[in-house]
């Protein structure tokens, strides 16, 4: 038989006594994950150009001087007073209908109307092709069954300042598309068959 507890306990055995009469121990179980101890590391950034002892970045390659994909040809029109604009688009639009009535000759079913600065040429299996002066402009517009509408600007060969006089390849100024430098002349020669020499206006013309 086992021997009775006594009923006295000593006073340093009654706390615990009673706290496991009155509840269970709780145990509580905590585990640390084991997390290594790794350096934090940073990529430096390469600074070009912002504080005082560093170098500027290499500018790109290649360099341009084509700025906003503008052409490489005469983009304004040179001076012309009034006068000379009738004189010189006048001369341009008689030449032009000489070369047609030659062609004329020559078997071509091209016909020519010119009157009041307005030259209607008639391809019959084309269409027909109006050119026309436009004194406030100071311009000859064309209308073709081909390439459309231009307008056409009085251009001095050489008028550019890195150009000099002897360099001129014609003797005075072409009629230029100023929008992509194209020349009336060539545009007519092409679209009409014809052999309009570019320098309408030499002495030999």
């Amino acid at each position: 038989m086992l021997s009775r507890l006594p009923r006295t306990l000593p006073p340093t055995l009654r706390p615990i006594l009673r706290l496991s009469r009155t509840s269970a121990p709780v145990v509580t179980t905590i585990q640390h994950a084991q997390i290594p101890n790794r350096p934090f590391h940073g990529t430096p950034q390469i600074r070009k150009g912002i504080f005082p002892d560093s170098a500027d970045p290499p500018s790109p390659s290649p360099q341009t001087n084509n700025v906003a994909g503008a052409a490489s040809h005469v983009t304004e029109a040179s001076t012309l007073t009034e006068s000379q604009y009738h004189e010189y688009a006048e001369h341009y639009l008689n030449v032009l209908q000489l070369e047609i009535e030659k062609a004329q000759e020559d078997g071509s079913d091209m016909e020519a109307e010119y009157s009041a600065g307005v030259l209607n040429v008639i391809v019959p299996s084309i269409g027909t092709y109006v050119l026309n002066k436009q004194p406030p402009n100071k311009q000859i517009w064309l209308s073709s069954p081909i390439s459309g509408p231009k307008r056409y600007d009085w251009v001095v060969e050489g008028d550019r300042m890195h150009e000099k006089q002897e360099s001129r390849s014609f003797v005075n100024g072409q009629w230029i598309y100023l929008r992509d430098g194209s020349n009336l002349t060539d545009l007519l020669n092409e679209e009409l068959t014809l052999s309009m020499p570019r320098d309408v206006y030499s002495e030999e013309a």
